[in-house]
């Protein structure tokens, strides 16, 4: 099952200071691509972290610990997941 969380600037660099270097988690953050579009105007800049379940739960328990307010973004990327998921 493949996760994207797409996440703000300032919370992957959160991720990427507090996430364990020999985590399954951190090699996903490492990969992330940065991402830059509009939609209707507004300006969306952050990062899409592509990721297993496995990973996903990872970052969650990071982000737990370090930066909460991207949990409901990570939650909301494994539902998407599953439910696309056959």
């Amino acid at each position: 099952m493949d996760i994207f969380i797409k996440i703000a600037p300032r919370p992957y660099d959160q991720l990427r200071r507090h996430i364990p270097a020999e985590s399954a988690g951190r090699e996903a953050v490492e990969r992330a691509s940065r991402i830059d579009h509009s939609v209707d105007g507004v300006l969306f800049a952050g990062y899409s972290i592509s990721c297993n379940e496995e990973q996903a739960r990872i970052i969650l328990e990071t982000a737990k610990a370090h930066c909460p307010e991207i949990i409901p973004n990570i939650e909301k990327a494994i539902n998407i997941a599953r439910e696309d998921s056959p």
